[in-house]
């Protein structure tokens, strides 16, 4: 793996964040953690007997320490699409392997969580009712054309759009061979299934709408495309106004966490650039800067929420003296530890790289249990 090239720090620290968090996530009890962790609670294999008998969540019984919550998993469906195709954001392609990732029969085996069902059960149900629409309207030939004429029609309004969608509208009934009345029909046919191209993301304001962002963030900086993909990417998940913006507080923290290699300065810009209630939230937490950021965390709240992860990642980044140490603090801080922990490791892996005293350690990237892959689709990244 080249892990000397800065255009993988970003993403190679969030999946190792998320993988290094997972053995406690959702463990709200902090001493609980810091009983049972002690002074490694990094990389530790989830155990039902950690979470009984004090408030916690046991989500992960069938994994092991080096594999990735489903936040990380997010992450890594994306970086797949970037690869796939050449380094550009492909939004069809995106939710297209999103939904084959998390749906039934998918690669992933595990927990679900509340905006990824959304969105799957959302895209269903789009789907199913785009094409019953499109089956409402009379059709001159026999059902068998009928049925594949909506088939066809359906994959490329899926992946295909403007004029290029209806060259190929066209040219498809041509090639039915049943006159002008089947390209009427076809026509018709596109603009009842266009409908499954709005966004299907939960109406939800949780941190799984952030965990797809470093490996975009990473391939589009300096690209005034940026801000664009990231909307769209939060909203296949999370099409929520408040989830937007923190996406695009979460993206500037990301590019000038590349660009400057200092954390603090990469918050800054971040409050500097959002939305009133997001930068008011990330201020507060940098005025706490001289408490401890496990009472923070605290403070501002342990569970999913947007509004409690990201001011308290964002605390732990400008307190923290390495990447490590950023990490384990976050563990010990409890909760949805893997949530905070994508933006949290992708901030100072842009900032610290790989290595030395402040960096990804060496040890922690192999104990990934998807490293191969991993190193193969990051040996393909270049800028958009």
């Amino acid at each position: 793996m080249n892990v000397h090239n800065p255009i993988v720090y970003p993403i190679l620290g969030a999946l190792v964040a998320d993988a290094a968090s997972l053995g406690f996530h959702w463990l709200y009890n902090q001493s609980r953690i810091r009983e049972i962790a002690g002074k490694t609670p990094a990389f530790r294999t989830p155990t039902a007997s950690d979470y009984q008998g004090t408030q916690g969540y046991f989500a992960h019984g069938h994994k092991l320490a080096g594999d990735f919550s489903q936040y990380g998993e997010q992450a890594m469906v994306l970086l797949r699409s970037l690869v796939k195709n050449d380094c550009q954001y492909n939004r069809a392609d995106y939710e297209k392997l999103f939904y084959e990732h998390f749906g039934y029969g998918g690669r992933y085996v595990g927990y679900i969580d509340h905006p990824t069902r959304d969105t799957l059960n959302n895209i269903t149900t789009a789907e199913a009712d785009a094409v019953k629409r499109a089956e409402m309207i009379p059709f001159p030939g026999d059902n068998s054309t009928k049925t594949h004429l909506i088939k066809k029609v359906l994959g490329l309004v899926k992946t295909t759009e403007g004029q290029e969608l209806q060259r190929q509208v066209k040219e498809l009934a041509e090639n039915t061979g049943e006159g002008k009345s089947t390209l009427h029909y076809a026509l018709a046919v596109m603009e009842k299934l266009k409908l499954v191209n709005d966004y299907h993301g939960a109406d939800d304001e949780q941190l799984p709408a952030i965990a797809k962002l470093p490996a975009l963030v990473a391939v589009y900086q300096g690209n005034d495309q940026l801000k664009n993909v990231v909307e769209s990417a939060v909203r296949v998940t999370n099409n929520n106004k408040l989830a937007v913006q923190f996406g695009q507080t979460a993206a500037t923290m990301i590019v000038s966490a590349m660009q400057t290699r200092n954390p603090e300065i990469a918050i800054t810009r971040g409050c500097g650039s959002a939305a009133p209630k997001v930068a008011s939230l990330i201020h507060k937490a940098i005025s706490l800067k001289n408490e401890d950021n496990t009472a923070v965390t605290s403070k501002f709240g342990t569970s999913c929420n947007l509004a409690f992860g990201v001011p308290a990642l964002a605390h732990n980044a400008i307190t923290a003296g390495s990447y490590r140490e950023a990490v384990q603090k976050n563990i010990y801080a409890g909760g949805d530890s893997c949530g905070r922990a994508i933006l949290l490791g992708a901030l100072l892996g842009a900032a610290y790289g790989v290595g030395g005293e402040k960096g990804i350690p060496l040890e922690w990237i192999d104990k990934l249990k998807e490293k191969n892959e991993l190193e193969a689709l990051l040996g393909k990244l270049h800028p958009a």
